[in-house]
């Protein structure tokens, strides 16, 4: 048997392990594979999606730090699963900011971390007294702009930043510490992601064609909502899988409601021989999506700009259709299935994403707040909301959210135009109205609530899966995703 087969082999024991919640030994049967097929992607993918359960103490194991260092550069990891273990590596360090590994991860991500906001915030203070290292001060900008300049900020700091003269190289990074540049700075990273992707993005957006649109009231809200605030802004996300195969050989795949390309960028790289047409009535998010789609190089995904509820006239079908995390915020929703089932071929299947009432009732109880303070929807509003949550125990899980950490994050996810939440009942009684047969829900955690449900329910029902979510009510925090056919 050869290296390679042994590796898988340690690869499957680590996912044996994992699955039975033995941490430490998947730790290391994963790391013991990548040591024998360090070239072997899934094992990366792997690895990555098992240590993002880690909280880390430092000193770590060389190896450890080793694959952590690898994982942070390669295209079969999504950077979004190291910033757990990284983060609280770097916190538990004396000074934080000399963690290397923590640097390069600001550049990549938006972090989620109210400590570690603290730390960047006070470094950025710290940044316009005097000059700190350079490759510190060059993270922090990238982190503040990843989070569109969300973090809190003082009178003191706006009036010391209104007199800073932008003739150094130090002095450009302190600006974008908290601003966007506007002219050529002198940091090559700076100015492509300030100036030139922003006006590489406007430009492409102008030639997106449209497919569908509608005037819906609800739906011009929402698109301008998009307009101004793309979501989800994202830097990288793990760009080679695995291929899996669906029922045909190039399968035609729509993903509807798109934003900002991730899903349809993940979509067109999972599947074998898939072509992909993604929509979104938002130009904003399309041209970020297509500026990204072609930094990744990918041929098999087209862009439109179209309204859901304005393709009851499509002609074309489709084997696979996504739609998650739109249909909440149609103004009709269950029309909007319609219409999407419709576009299906014979056999096709569904991917849905939907809000459930009550996995958010923290952010219903956050929107109570907001339209009690009156908070708006623009930065400032948006900064203040954030203060009045953050120290409110009430409010950890959604202080917890990645979309809390970023401005058109946070703006989606608690100051939306328009959403609606559903329960399973509510789930079930729409699809049955159209004929659709529920599969199974998928879930971001490693198999745990899938073992938790089977070791209190035989089959997989929606009425079953309500019973359980009446137990366990944070079960589906994110939304309900789920297949059907």
């Amino acid at each position: 048997m050869g290296d390679l087969e042994i590796a898988l082999a340690h690869g499957r024991l680590s996912a044996r392990q994992l699955a039975a919640g033995e941490h430490g030994p998947a730790l290391q049967s994963i790391a013991t594979a990548l040591r024998l097929a360090p070239g072997a992607a899934p094992l990366w993918t792997q690895f990555s999606e098992l240590i993002r359960y880690f909280s880390l103490r430092h000193p770590v194991p060389p190896e450890v730090r080793e694959l952590l260092a690898a994982a942070l550069g390669h295209p079969a990891v999504d950077p979004g699963n190291l910033v757990r273990p990284v983060t609280t590596l770097a916190l538990s360090q004396s000074d934080p900011l000399d963690e290397p590994l923590l640097l390069r991860l600001l550049e990549d991500v938006v972090i989620r971390d109210p400590a570690l906001e603290r730390l960047i915030t006070d470094t950025r203070r710290r940044m316009l007294e005097e000059p700190l290292p350079l490759p510190v001060m060059t993270a922090i900008a990238h982190q503040c702009f990843n989070a569109e300049y969300v973090f809190d900020e003082t009178p003191q700091e706006r009036a010391k930043l209104d007199r800073l003269r932008l003739d150094s190289r130090e002095a450009q990074v302190t600006y974008a510490a908290y601003r966007r540049l506007n002219d050529a700075p002198l940091d090559e990273k700076l100015a492509r992601r300030h100036i030139a992707e922003p006006a590489q993005e406007r430009r492409l957006a102008a030639g997106i064609p449209s497919l569908a649109e509608t005037q819906h009231g609800v739906s011009s809200a929402v698109r301008a909502q998009y307009e101004e605030n793309p979501y989800p802004r994202w830097v990288r996300t793990q760009s080679l899988f695995d291929r899996e195969p669906l029922h045909s050989a190039e399968p035609r795949i729509l993903v509807a409601g798109c934003g900002t390309g991730q899903n349809a960028i993940t979509t067109a790289l999972r599947y074998a021989g898939a072509r992909v047409l993604a929509i979104d009535f938002s130009s904003a998010s399309l041209g970020y999506a297509l500026r990204k789609t072609r930094e990744l190089g990918l041929q098999n995904v087209e862009y439109r700009r179209a309204d859901i509820l304005g393709l009851g006239g499509y002609g074309e079908r489709f084997d696979l259709i996504e739609c998650s995390g739109v249909l909440h915020h149609l103004e009709d929703p269950a029309e909007g299935l319609r219409i999407l089932a419709a576009l299906r071929k014979p056999g096709g299947l569904m991917r849905v994403g939907l809000y459930s009432a009550p996995g958010r009732r923290q952010i219903a109880r956050a929107r109570e707040l907001i339209a009690a303070r009156g908070f708006k929807a623009d930065l400032d509003g948006i900064r203040a909301c954030r203060a009045a949550l953050r120290d409110d125990p009430q409010f950890a899980q959604i202080v917890r959210n990645e979309d809390f950490y970023s401005a058109s994050g946070c703006r989606d996810l608690l100051f939306h135009v328009h959403e609606r939440n559903f329960t399973l009942p509510q789930v079930e009684a729409m699809l049955a109205r159209l004929g659709l047969r529920f599969l199974r829900f998928e879930f971001p955690d490693s198999g745990e609530t899938l073992s938790r449900f089977k070791g209190k329910f035989e089959e997989e029902t929606l009425a079953s899966w309500n019973a359980y979510e009446e137990e366990f009510p944070d079960s589906f925090g994110r939304m309900y995703q789920f297949w059907v056919a």
